[in-house]
């Protein structure tokens, strides 16, 4: 009952701040409005105030901003088919921009709550690294990886997803203001896991050479699981070789953390989008309602940090529906921007007819896909 709630509510804010943006720069921009619904269906409640309807409907998942003359012809001066091709780029681009200024919001509140925050300034180079090797020093700030900029540190873990055995790196570091460039090889870190009756046996190993092994016993910072005791694992992973830097969140640098923590993630889709295209991620891999309503399971039983996790996957869900939104596919907000654009170089709009038929053949694909997904999240359950 608690999932279902969480889910309504969320669901709820972030479309119903979606059709806000749309909303709110169409009075700016003096369009007409008919009305502004949150949730579909029968009508709660209504009222009506300066010719705009304000609907409270009784299925809580979505609502709308019905405009005058949206989908049709109308001769009203203020009729969304008679506004300006630029205003309406605007008004229909506000929703998708509203989410993401939500996940923003949202950032300003879990940054701090996160403290310390993780920077791109090296603390500590790992002993037996390849930068080691180079001169990269504790206090380098890591600016640039493979000629993409680094904001902060989350856009570094990012980067070595790419990462190649044996393949160079280059790396641009400022250091007093000066910026160097270095070029090394990732360095290859292995850890070995044992599962013992007393404890896990940790072994800790960078580009060959040992570090050590140490014992984390049942009950004093390890979780006894019983279909592991006697099995081992290893895990293998290409990294750059230093320890982070770490920093108190204050008032003033909490803004710029928000900031990049939503880049970032609007980074995240693209790079997720990417993979798919070019094949390095299956279709299979996608999350629909099913495995989001799973997630938000996952973070409401998450324990005395709950709380933080929903708002975590809140903002990763609004940015993912701002940025999608976005896109130029069509009967999404992105497919009609794209088809402003071509009105903007034609001087003269597509047929509404033509149009209509391609956001009609793209929501049925977009249904069909929602189903396939749902379903792959069901089989990953039931598995």
């Amino acid at each position: 009952m608690v999932t279902a709630i969480v889910t309504i509510i969320m669901f709820l804010v972030m479309v119903s701040l979606h059709e806000f943006g749309h909303f709110i720069t169409g009075r700016l921009l003096n369009f007409k409005i008919l009305e502004y619904s949150i949730g579909f269906g029968p009508a709660v409640w209504h009222s009506k105030k300066s010719e705009i309807q304000y609907s409270l409907r009784a299925i809580p998942f979505g609502g709308y901003c019905k405009f005058e003359g949206e989908d049709e012809a109308s001769e009203d001066k203020r009729a969304f088919s008679n506004q300006p091709v630029w205003k309406r780029m605007i008004v229909v681009a506000a929703g998708g921009i509203v989410n993401i200024i939500l996940g923003f919001v949202l950032f300003l509140i879990i940054v701090p709550a996160c403290s310390p925050m993780v920077t791109n300034v090296i603390d500590e180079v790992v002993e037996n690294s390849y930068i080691e090797e180079q001169g990269i020093l504790p206090g380098d700030e890591v600016v640039e990886i493979n000629g993409r900029g680094v904001s902060f540190y989350n856009d570094i873990a990012l980067y070595t997803q790419d990462f190649t055995a044996g393949e160079e790196c280059e790396m641009v570091i400022k250091r007093g203001g000066e910026k160097l460039s270095f070029t090394f090889k990732p360095s290859e870190s292995v850890t070995d896991y044992v599962y013992t009756e007393e404890g896990i046996e940790v072994s800790e190993s960078m580009n060959g050479v040992s570090a050590g092994t140490q014992l984390y016993k049942y009950g004093e910072g390890a979780e006894r699981d019983e279909a592991k005791i006697g099995t081992a694992e290893t895990v293998t992973r290409l990294i750059i070789g230093f320890r982070p830097r770490y920093e108190d969140v204050t008032a003033l640098n909490v803004w710029g953390e928000a900031w990049n923590q939503t880049r970032f993630m609007v980074k995240i889709v693209y790079n997720s989008l990417w993979q798919l295209v070019t094949g390095r991620a299956g279709i299979d891999q996608m999350s629909g309602p099913v495995g989001i309503v799973s997630e938000v399971s996952s973070a409401v039983h998450s324990g005395e940090s709950s709380w933080l996790q929903i708002l975590n996957l809140t903002a990763l869900l609004t940015i993912n529906l701002g940025v999608f939104n976005l896109l130029p596919i069509p009967a999404l907000d992105g497919g009609r921007l794209l088809f402003m654009i071509i009105e903007l170089i034609r001087r003269k709009p597509i047929p509404p007819d033509k149009e209509g038929m391609v956001h009609a053949i793209g929501f049925l694909l977009l249904i069909a896909l929602i189903v396939f997904v749902s379903f792959n999240d069901i089989m990953r359950l039931i598995r």
